[in-house]
């Protein structure tokens, strides 16, 4: 048995995993992995967020998806008997970095989201393999407290709430406590772990995918209204640096991974600027908006637009929580990157992805 680790990635096509296979492979200023890095990927699954990701980073557009160090396995990672028979599992030591998941922060309260059980997958085969670390992406969206709506909080590290009322969390949140207490039950268990979980990811990659819905609408001016909301956002090259000095160094957090805590005004202003669009955000704000959509709350039962009306929308959108990202700058060499210099660099790298589209 080798004794470089394989390091095994879930997400590597999409735009953090691209950035973190990235970060591992050398290519932004920091250590390689010395080992071999296994990437899954689906038989729909393309190629292109790593090229647009290789080429961001002044590189040629081939480099991560044919880097002689990575190896690309196709599988269902819904099953993990399926990836433990294509895996080389007995040629290597192994450590595993679950960066997949399935975003639908706009589905509401309703339906299901399939990241708790690729989550539970994902852990089964680190078993099976006998991982010796496991780093999980979670989300500042498993993070609260009991504050009211209407009040302006800090959110620390601590404030995991695994118990928020199911009329107020949606989908995504949920999958995202859920898969959290999975990684925690494994680590009570015996498994090295960290934990990651960013803020809003501002990044760059093929228009016709969810990471990017924000731009593609600014860009098309199906965004007509902007809130005094407020959310945590962080650069999607901070994320990755983070998450792989976690990894390296095994340390378990959980890292809060947020590097400013705008309005959702300035911060789909601040997108906009950077397409060099015009269009005018109606300002929708707190108040008098929030009394208005609370008087609205039976409405949430319609269907096709009751999402819109309950607490989950009127907590998305009128949220004041900010959430104290000190724990993750402190694994950035540099700190986190200011907004508008995220703003500027991706916002002309989507620019000339939807000009060409």
């Amino acid at each position: 048995m080798e004794s470089t680790a394989a390091i095994f990635i879930t997400g590597a096509t999409g735009q953090l995993g691209s950035f973190i296979l990235a970060d591992l492979l050398g290519l932004t200023g920091r250590p390689a992995h010395p080992g071999p890095i296994y990437c899954a990927y689906r038989a729909l699954s393309s190629f292109e967020q790593l090229e647009m990701t290789a080429t961001f980073l002044g590189l040629e557009s081939h480099t991560l998806h044919k880097h002689p160090q990575v190896h690309w396995i196709p599988l269902d990672l819904l099953n993990n008997h399926e990836a433990i028979t294509a895996l080389p599992a007995q040629d290597h030591q192994w450590e595993i970095i679950h960066a997949a998941a399935v975003i639908d922060v706009n589905k509401g309260t309703s339906g299901s989201n399939p990241n708790v059980r690729l989550t539970e997958e994902v852990l089964l085969l680190a078993e099976a393999l006998n991982a010796q670390h496991f780093t999980q992406i979670s989300s500042i969206a498993v993070m609260g407290n009991t504050a009211a709506l209407d009040e302006e909080t800090v959110l620390e590290v601590a404030d995991f709430q695994p118990n928020k009322s199911k009329d107020s969390i949606g989908t995504y949140a949920k999958s995202k406590i859920l898969s959290e207490l999975e990684v925690w039950r494994a680590h009570q268990e015996g498994m090295s772990i960290s934990i990651v979980r960013p803020g809003v990811i501002v990044g760059m990659g093929p228009i016709s995918v969810s990471p990017q819905e924000l731009w593609w609408r600014l860009w098309h001016k199906k965004l007509p209204i902007s809130t005094d909301g407020r959310t945590g956002m962080v650069d999607v090259r901070d994320v990755a640096e983070i998450v792989g000095r976690a990894h390296r160094e095994r340390l378990q957090g959980p890292f809060v991974a947020v590097g400013s805590n705008p309005e959702f005004h300035d911060l789909l202003c601040g997108l906009r600027d950077a397409l060099g669009r015009d269009q005018k955000l109606r300002p929708l704000n707190r108040d008098p908006w929030l009394r208005r959509m609370r008087t609205l709350d039976s409405l949430k039962h319609l269907p096709v637009v009751g999402r819109f009306f309950g607490a989950s929308m009127r907590i998305m959108l009128f949220s004041r929580n900010t959430y104290n990202g000190e724990s993750g700058a402190a694994l950035l060499e540099n700190g986190y990157r200011p907004a508008e210099k995220t703003f500027q660099e991706m916002g002309r790298a989507m620019r000339e992805a939807l000009e060409k589209a």
